[in-house]
């Protein structure tokens, strides 16, 4: 019974431990209320002290919002503008949303506020999702005697992948991603010889690093956004699996005959380096600090996928054209791709560069003007 009297005394020893924090966290809270009782009785020069062992301790961010603000307003009367500074920041980094309101909050701390931000730079996120490929066909081509243009077919593919997002203000932003996407597309060409049918089934695996500007709403729950950009994509592989329908009449009769062809490399047959135009939108839903995004995007392909000089591989006997038949067209692959994803923005408390003093001026004359009007 060693084993469970362990297990006992661990999990007796956690919830003493949790009701011991517990209680820690109930006595901060007295001591922030005896504080601002203090700050309202106007003895500031003791609260620093009062708040110094809870601060170490208690980290939960609305708690030292609240402490941070109470002590960012002592060190501004006591004119202590570094102590006053160093709260400030610490309110941002408790809470990197937290904007002071000239209606409720006194008047240095919405100037210290206008000078401080913690809007974040950088974010990161992640995505994953579902596609489609169309096909721009350039030059349709066929080893057949009177056949016509065969017909391309959408196919599902899925694509995931890393970006890495700057922000250049609220609403403007450039982003750089590294993608990884399969893609396929079918092929149907029918009337070979008058009666037989082909078909090839394609599928790709690709890496594309797609450069873009974006330009997003900044207010609110829901946040639009839309964008541009331009890709790098670089296919890894491709393969291809050819089934020919030879309709045989047999007793006046026609008796399909199918074959299916190994998978077959069409790698060699189609270039490494290609490139897309893209365009796209969607909508980030915030979830506390950070936000969950769905997105809808086109990338046009500005390249031909298929290598010219090497459609027919005439040294190797296995090559399509000489075994079913079947020479590709010229064409480029577009993508058509929905994702869902994560992003988690890198708030950075910081001083700014240039106040926005003036504008918390004129912010306050309105309100004021307002008032008097009513």
């Amino acid at each position: 019974m060693p084993f469970f009297r362990k297990l006992f005394l661990a999990l007796l020893f956690s919830v003493g431990a949790m009701q011991v924090q517990g209680q820690g966290l109930e006595e901060c809270e007295l001591v922030l209320n005896q504080a601002t009782e203090e700050f309202n009785a106007g003895h500031l020069y003791g609260i620093p002290a009062m708040l110094h062992d809870c601060l170490s301790k208690n980290h939960r961010p609305a708690w030292r919002q609240r402490a941070y603000v109470l002590l960012a307003e002592t060190y501004l009367l006591l004119d202590d503008p570094i102590g006053a500074e160093n709260s400030y920041l610490e309110i941002l980094r408790a809470n990197p949303e937290f904007v002071t309101d000239a209606g409720r909050d006194p008047i240095d701390l919405v100037y210290l506020g206008s000078r401080y931000t913690a809007t974040p730079i950088f974010s990161i996120y992640g995505h994953l999702g579902v596609n489609v490929s169309p096909i721009s066909t350039i030059t349709p081509r066929t080893t057949f005697v009177g056949t016509g243009e065969g017909d391309y077919s959408l196919r599902p593919g899925f694509n995931v992948g890393l970006g890495l997002e700057y922000h250049y203000d609220e609403n403007i932003s450039a982003a750089a991603e590294g993608n990884f996407l399969i893609t396929a597309y079918q092929y149907k060409q029918s009337g070979i010889f008058g009666r037989d049918n082909i078909s090839v089934l394609d599928r790709q695996n690709w890496v594309k690093v797609p450069l873009m500007v974006r330009f997003s709403d900044a207010i609110g729950k829901y946040r639009p956004y839309g964008y541009v950009g331009y890709s790098l994509d670089l296919l890894l592989a491709d393969k291809a699996t050819i089934t020919y329908s030879d309709r045989n009449f047999t007793d006046g009769r026609i008796i399909p005959d199918e074959r299916e062809s190994p998978v077959m490399k069409f790698k060699p047959k189609r270039n490494f380096l290609n490139s897309s135009f893209i365009v796209g939108g969607g909508v980030k839903y915030k979830l506390g600090l950070e936000y969950a995004f769905v997105d809808l995007r086109y990338s046009i392909g500005m390249t031909n996928l298929v290598k010219v000089e090497n459609t027919i591989e005439r040294n190797n006997p296995e090559d399509p054209v000489f075994v079913w038949g079947y020479v590709d067209n010229l064409f480029r692959l577009n993508n058509l791709s929905l994702t869902v994803g994560y992003i988690h923005p890198l708030y950075k408390p910081r001083k700014l560069k240039r106040a926005r003093s003036r504008s918390v001026l004129q912010k306050i004359k309105k309100e004021s003007n307002e008032a008097k009007q009513d």
